[in-house]
């Protein structure tokens, strides 16, 4: 029973610091990837975990019924382990930094960039802002902001696949009609998000190819 009463020592540490370090904004929906996370809501693994628990535990506390009690308690620590590993599955995001920059070239930061990255470190374990032109009053913003983990200075001006490969990102999120700060392998990879103008919702782009025949 120790495995199991680690397994669940981990998932509620994960899920007091996941309730307690989140920003407050409302997730954005993710449509065609899944982006779900168990880390404060339980998924159907976590109920299923449950509930072989407290069966399991009522069944052990009656002495004729101790052996199926600890069959199910044995059958729940799989399930206890598989929850842990999903609250703690990593994925990188990065976002340009520079994608708030109005028509006449000067770059908008006020509470909508703030509230961009906090939307888009929610749908992830660690967001980084890139800052493709020498602006360090950008940067000293972006390091400014709680929802930033990493700011990458004089970043490329089109991310392409090795940029990401380097820096062990998985997606790339942008804000519609900036599709073109990402090269056409990063859309075909899947790896390029664009934040909807609703700010609700977060879809893949497609490539120009597949765009054209729908």
């Amino acid at each position: 029973l120790w495995c199991l009463i680690l397994a669940e020592t981990s998932s509620t540490v994960i899920r007091f610091r996941a309730f307690f370090t989140a920003s407050g904004i409302s997730t954005p929906t993710v449509q065609g990837l899944d982006f779900s996370t168990s880390a404060v809501k339980a998924d159907h693994i976590g109920k299923a975990k449950q509930t072989f628990e407290m069966v399991g535990t009522a069944l052990f506390m009656l002495p004729f019924l101790q052996y199926l009690g600890g069959l199910l308690l044995c059958c729940a620590v799989p399930l206890a382990y598989e929850s842990v590993r999903r609250k703690v599955k990593s994925r990188v995001l990065y976002v340009d930094g520079m994608a708030s920059m109005t028509s006449t070239g000067e770059v908008v930061f006020d509470h909508r960039t703030l509230k961009f990255w906090m939307q888009i470190k929610s749908l992830g374990s660690k967001l980084i802002v890139g800052v493709p032109v020498k602006s360090d009053d950008m940067v000293l913003n972006a390091c400014s902001s709680p929802s930033v983990d990493e700011v990458v200075a004089e970043a490329p001006r089109k991310v392409d696949l090795m940029f990401l490969e380097k820096n062990k990102i998985d997606f790339v999120v942008t804000v519609p009609g900036q599709e073109r700060l990402v090269t056409d392998e990063v859309i075909g990879s899947n790896r390029c998000l664009m934040m909807m103008e609703d700010g609700k919702t977060v879809q893949a782009v497609k490539p120009k190819e597949s765009a054209k025949q729908e």
